[in-house]
């Protein structure tokens, strides 16, 4: 049986420090151990930790222990360490170019680098190279630009610039407001795994769990409502009556066209609520990368719940409600 190790709990201070490594600008590897170190701090095993990361339980095992010995130490990167390059700057800046045209194969620029470069390297050192990079293996996402009013949504940017703006200027209070629904199959679509092994992921029938989220960019922070309704105008409507009650300065709702959003019991309230100082802006249709809580929900999603909160209505239930809650303090997003 494989041992159970975790670090030692992290301190407030510990996981700033941890955050700003993960998200910085430094090499792959030292982020990639920070993020292990901060998921054993939330209790991912080892082996979890692994398929996380797409490295060796033996290497993220050794990753804690060098946590535990000499904290931040060590996690960086020492000098002379690491493995030599087998591409020159000009050789992995072609291979980059080749990886632009079919982004979904490394196997074919290990091929292309053999014919035209006259080296043979493994796949893994390309997918290294794509790491060092800058680059993830990541699901690609259905778009919705080709449906949309190019000018209209340019328009939109910038405008929500200017909001921003004035936001971290103190000016305003910009806030984001969205739907989204939880089961209890889990939010994985794919993870590193054994060769020969499949990782299964439990589909589980039942009562969804409907979210309503208003996402505080001046403050980070989620005000939410759970429910497991249908999500109605009516609904969003008293939610924002109740938020309208706490507004102490102009404040900005983004808010995408949706049929509830723009139903009679929405339009009705819009008056009322401006002279409390709450203006919604509508976005543009097929534009929903404007709304920021969408990276929320993404992030609730794939990365912040545990695969245990699925084992049950009644966990999920719980673990949605600490995490909304948390976030801004424990759960931060960094959109720069």
């Amino acid at each position: 049986m494989k041992s159970i190790k975790f670090v030692p709990e992290l301190t407030e201070q510990q996981m700033v420090n941890l955050k700003a490594l993960e998200n910085g600008d430094w090499p792959g590897r030292v982020r990639k151990r920070a993020e292990a170190i901060l998921l054993s701090g939330r209790g991912y095993t080892i082996d979890e930790i692994g398929a996380i990361t797409g490295f060796h339980r033996n290497t993220v095992s050794r990753w804690l222990d060098q946590w535990s010995e000499r904290g931040i130490d060590g996690i960086l990167e020492r000098e002379g360490r690491g493995r030599k390059h087998s591409l020159s700057e000009d050789e992995e800046k072609q291979v980059m170019e080749w990886i632009e045209e079919n982004p979904r194969s490394a196997n074919q620029a290990v091929g292309r680098i053999e014919a035209s470069l006259g080296k043979i390297v493994s796949p893994d050192t390309v997918r290294r190279l794509l790491k060092r990079k800058g680059k993830v293996w990541k699901r690609m996402r259905a778009s919705l630009a080709d449906r949309r009013d190019e000018e209209e949504f340019r328009q939109c940017q910038q405008e929500l610039a200017e909001h921003i703006e004035a936001a971290a200027a103190g000016e305003i209070d910009l806030h984001y407001l969205d739907e989204s629904g939880f089961g209890r199959t889990p939010y994985i679509p794919y993870a590193w795994q054994d060769r020969g092994a499949c990782m299964p992921l439990p589909c589980r029938d039942g009562a969804r769990i409907n979210v309503l989220g208003l996402y505080s960019l001046t403050e980070g922070g989620l005000r939410s409502e759970m429910s497991t309704g249908k999500m109605t105008a009516c609904k969003v409507a008293r939610f924002l009556d109740e938020f309208a009650e706490t507004v102490k300065k102009m404040t900005v709702v983004v808010i995408d066209n949706a049929s509830i959003h723009t139903a009679k019991a929405m339009t009705e309230k819009l008056e009322g609520w401006a002279g409390k100082g709450l203006h919604l802006y509508f976005l543009p249709t097929y534009s929903p990368e404007l709304n920021l809580i969408e990276v929320v929900w993404r992030k609730v999603k794939y990365e912040w719940i545990h695969r245990s909160a699925y084992a049950s209505f009644e966990s999920l239930w719980d673990s949605l409600s600490n995490i909304f809650a948390d976030i801004g303090k424990t759960y931060n997003i960094n959109f720069a």
